[in-house]
């Protein structure tokens, strides 16, 4: 499969990420908002990266669960424990380790069936749906990492 969108999305991303800070005329609210979503996301590629070990594993279907990148405790653990510019880092760090094994998947993986389990940001479960790995990582790469890396940027263009 062809990553070519996913790397940029990730490359948007990051430099939109990098574009906000302390000097900006942002609330502390926005703020904190900023470090919750930079969580989130390198808490999501840690779900996706588990999932793609398994296909490279061999798995013909795989469950991606939300869970862990909607909980509450984790996203405040890795909030208290990093700076801006290191939520930024382990970011970056988990987005290519999801890059360097979504390489590896053979072709034929692309297909598995995919079960998408949804929490939102309270951690309640809202939706499940069944698509193809290839999907869920198209859905990645054409709508959520782009749409946060829009948010990001908005944030960051008030300098």
């Amino acid at each position: 499969m062809n990553l070519t969108d996913l790397t940029d999305a990730y490359q948007r991303l990051v430099k939109a990420a990098e574009g906000i800070t302390d000097a900006l005329p942002i609330t502390d609210a926005e703020h904190a908002d900023v470090a919750w979503l930079l969580a989130h996301i390198a808490l999501s590629d840690r779900v996706l990266t588990t999932a793609a070990r398994e296909l490279l594993g061999g798995a013909t279907s795989v469950v991606v669960d939300n869970q862990p990148a909607m909980d509450a405790q984790a996203i405040d653990d890795l909030i208290a424990g990093t700076t801006h510019p290191q939520r930024i880092e382990v970011l970056h760090r988990n987005a290519v380790e999801l890059m360097d094994l979504l390489e590896l998947i053979p072709e034929g993986s692309w297909s598995a069936d995919t079960q998408l389990r949804i929490h939102d940001r309270d951690g309640q479960h809202v939706s499940d749906s069944q698509l193809t790995w290839s999907g869920l990582i198209d859905i990645r790469a054409k709508q959520n990492i782009p749409g946060h890396a829009v948010r990001l940027a908005e944030l960051g263009n008030r300098g």
